[in-house]
């Protein structure tokens, strides 16, 4: 059963994601007929596939070495089957590279509680906020994530309020620079145009109004399941689990006022909700449950190309 194979972190299991996201990829690639093929499209695409390979790798990175779950795969085969069902996401490269960063950003907000190296850490993860922006601007917002870490973290100092701002000002100051110099201020002008779309109609699609509607519920559900639960463990986890929860928060934020809504911009949420459904799976005692929800996870991945 699909439980019991990825309950345990193996090499194996870890190819066998790749592969079944290789085929999510290679279908959205043969569905998506808006391009012209050619080998510099091919090119493209084998160099976006890497992207996800490392967005993988880094994932499974931070997971392990914050403890966000336990010994398991099921945050990693929730992320890919997540990404199978929001094809959108492997088509829009603002999308995938913004949280490719974002990510890097993500690995120093949750090591901020190991208390070491505290400046440099919050100086990286405004760093990579600011690359993030610059690719996609409403990525801005998770500077608040960071905030709200040094303060779930107990590091709230004059300087570690400062140093994240700092790191968010450099990646934006040199590509101001680069701009100036070349004389294209128009286009960085342009990067900061805030656009914020509320027009939802294309969520009545059913392929994208079930598979919202059945994440939606189950992470809700996962979170008022596994909380209290959480409370109770070790100060550490509890601590992250609260930095996971604003970072769902800021993901929602996210998803609400993106300009474009084709089921791309759920890519945000990805990342907290996966964790959040992998603590509430690997809690439960039944494995017919936890293949319940897998199996559905993944009939609705290959439902959504005929609706």
């Amino acid at each position: 059963m699909i439980a019991n194979f990825f309950s345990k972190s193996k090499p194996v299991n870890i190819f066998n994601l790749v592969i079944l996201l290789f085929l999510y990829y290679a279908v959205t690639i043969i569905v998506d007929a808006s391009k012209i093929l050619s080998l510099a499209y091919f090119i493209n695409k084998t160099l976006m596939f890497g992207c996800f390979i490392l967005l993988l790798i880094i994932v499974n990175f931070i997971i392990k070495k914050n403890n966000l779950t336990l010994d398991n795969l099921y945050g990693l085969l929730l992320i890919v089957l997540l990404i199978g069902i929001f094809n959108e996401t492997m088509i829009s490269n603002k999308i995938i590279f913004s949280n490719v960063i974002l990510l890097l950003s993500y690995r120093k907000i949750y090591s901020i509680k190991s208390g070491f190296n505290t400046s440099a850490k919050l100086f990286d993860a405004g760093f990579w906020i600011g690359v993030a922006t610059l690719i996609y601007l409403h990525s801005i917002l998770y500077l608040f994530l960071v905030f709200t870490a040094i303060i779930i973290y107990q590091k709230v100092y004059f300087k570690n309020l400062i140093v994240p701002v700092i790191g968010l000002i450099t990646p934006l100051f040199l590509y101001f620079t680069y701009s100036f110099y070349f004389d294209k201020m128009e286009a960085f002008y342009q990067l900061f145009e805030l656009n914020i779309g509320l027009d939802f109609t294309t969520y009545n699609q059913l392929k994208l109004l079930i598979p919202i509607t059945v994440l939606i519920v189950i992470t809700f559900w996962s979170l008022v399941v596994v909380s209290p639960k959480i409370v109770l463990i070790s100060n550490n986890l509890r601590m992250s689990w609260n930095v996971l929860i604003n970072q769902l928060l800021v993901a929602s934020v996210i998803v609400f006022i993106a300009p474009l809504k084709n089921g791309s911009e759920v890519f945000f949420l990805i990342f907290p909700c996966a964790i959040i459904i992998s603590n509430f799976l690997q809690k439960s005692q039944s494995s017919n449950f936890k293949n319940l929800i897998l199996y559905l996870f993944f009939a609705i991945s290959i439902g959504v190309y005929f609706l």
